[in-house]
C-alpha cells in the first residue's frame, strides 16, 4: 500500500486521484501557541498519534460544553508558517463569544478563523497517511477523509469534521458514498 505523504501536489494529479477543493467555513477557531515548557504535546486522533512541538499553534474545537481541561476541546497542531499562511485573526465585531468560547479565551487563547480550503477525498478503502505531525504512517479507514493542505500536507479526519469546517455541498457528500 502506498502512503500518502507530504509532496508539492498539482491540481491535476489532486483530480486524478479523487481530491476535490473545499473552502473553508467562515467561522472562529480559538487558538494558542503551544509554550516550550508543554512540549511536545501528544494528540490522539481517531486513529493517530500527532506530536506537536513548541511553537506550534494549537486550535481548540469549543463545541457545547465546558471542558475540565484544555486538551479536552479537541486540538489540532498546525505548524507555524502553516499557520501564517493559512489562517487570519477573526475580525467579526458582532461576534459574541459563547460560553466555551469564553473559557477558551481565559485559558490563553485567541480567535482566528481559516482562509484558505483544502483538497478532500473520502476513503473507500483503507490508505496509510503520514501527516507532517505523525511519527509514522497510520491506517486510515474507509469512511475516513484524507485532507492535503496549502503546503501539500496530507492528513486524516472524520465526515463530521470535514462537514462542519469546509462547504461540502450535500451532493458531493453523498456522492462519496456510492464510490
Amino acid at each position: 500500500m502506498n502512503v500518502i505523504r507530504q509532496k508539492q501536489w498539482s491540481e491535476t494529479e489532486l483530480i486524478a486521484q479523487g481530491f476535490r477543493y473545499y473552502p473553508s467555513r467562515r467561522q472562529v477557531s480559538l487558538v494558542r501557541r503551544l509554550p516550550a515548557e508543554e512540549a511536545p504535546m501528544f494528540i490522539q486522533t481517531d486513529w493517530d498519534i500527532l506530536v506537536a512541538e513548541a511553537g506550534y499553534y494549537i486550535a481548540y474545537r469549543a463545541g457545547d460544553d465546558l471542558r475540565a481541561r484544555l486538551e479536552d476541546y479537541s486540538p489540532r497542531p498546525i505548524r507555524p508558517d502553516i499557520f501564517k499562511i493559512s489562517y487570519a485573526p477573526w475580525n467579526d465585531i458582532k461576534w459574541k463569544p459563547s460560553p466555551t468560547e469564553t473559557h477558551l479565551l481565559s485559558l490563553g487563547c485567541q480567535p482566528y478563523y481559516k482562509r484558505v480550503g483544502v483538497w478532500a477525498k473520502r476513503l473507500t478503502t483503507e490508505a496509510l497517511v503520514q501527516s507532517m505531525e505523525s511519527r509514522e504512517p497510520s491506517i486510515v479507514p474507509p469512511g475516513a477523509w484524507v485532507c492535503v493542505g496549502i503546503q501539500g500536507e496530507p492528513w486524516s479526519t472524520t465526515g463530521e469534521w470535514i462537514r462542519s469546517r469546509y462547504i461540502v455541498p450535500a451532493s458531493a457528500f453523498l456522492a462519496s458514498f456510492s464510490k
